[in-house]
């Protein structure tokens, strides 16, 4: 794990909410100008 490429796991049942936390992380990762 590091910084560029960092390990990120979301739990719950397949398919709940995950567009969501992808479209949080797209921000985050836009944010910092993570690619």
């Amino acid at each position: 794990m590091s910084v560029k490429h960092p390990i990120i796991t979301v739990t719950g049942s397949s398919g709940a909410g995950t567009s969501t936390v992808q479209s949080i992380f797209k921000q985050i990762f836009r944010r910092e100008k993570v690619t």
